[in-house]
C-alpha cells in the first residue's frame, strides 16, 4: 500500500484576477488495490462519494466560467457540448450566486447547517442576507463544531 501524504492549512480564498474560489485542505490518498480514496482531517471520501452539492456548485462555476470568457456564446450552445440541457447548466450557475460564506460552508463542510443540491435548486434570493435567513430555515441541522477564530 502506497500512502502520498499532502500536508497544509485549510484555507480559503477569493482570487479576484481569475474570479476564483481556491480551497486548500490537507489530505491523504490512499491506495489500495488499485483503487484511490482521499481521506481528509474529517471523513474518508473518494470521488464517486462527493456530495451531489459540492459538485454542482464546482460545476456552475466551470460553466460560467466558459460563458464569461466566451468560448460558448450561449447556454444552449454550452449545453450541446456538455451533452446536458439548458436547464440543468441554468440551475447550477445559479449556485453561484449564493452568498460567499454559504459556498465557503458547502465546500469545506463548515456552518451550523447542511444543505442539499435538492434544497439549493429551488428558488432562493438573491441578497445574501436574505439566503442566510432563507436556507436556514428549512437546513438540516449540523453538528456544532468549535472554531479556533481569534
Amino acid at each position: 500500500m502506497a500512502i502520498v501524504k499532502k500536508a497544509g492549512v485549510e484555507t480559503v480564498e477569493f482570487l479576484e484576477e481569475e474570479n476564483l474560489i481556491k480551497v486548500t485542505i490537507s489530505i491523504k490518498i490512499i491506495r489500495r488495490g488499485g483503487k484511490s480514496t482521499i481521506k481528509t482531517p474529517d471523513d474518508v471520501i473518494g470521488y464517486e462519494e462527493m456530495e451531489a452539492l459540492h459538485k454542482a456548485l464546482i460545476q456552475g462555476h466551470r460553466w460560467i466560467k466558459l460563458l464569461e470568457n466566451e468560448k460558448f456564446k450561449s447556454v444552449r450552445e454550452l449545453a450541446e457540448k456538455e451533452k446536458t440541457d439548458k436547464a440543468r447548466i441554468s440551475k447550477f450557475i445559479r449556485l453561484t450566486c449564493l452568498a460567499p460564506d454559504i459556498q465557503e460552508a458547502i465546500l469545506c463542510n463548515t456552518g451550523a447547517w447542511v444543505l442539499t443540491l435538492k434544497d439549493c435548486l429551488k428558488p432562493f434570493p438573491m441578497l445574501w442576507a436574505e439566503q442566510r435567513n432563507h436556507f436556514a430555515k428549512f437546513a438540516l441541522t449540523a453538528p456544532t463544531q468549535s472554531t479556533g477564530q481569534q
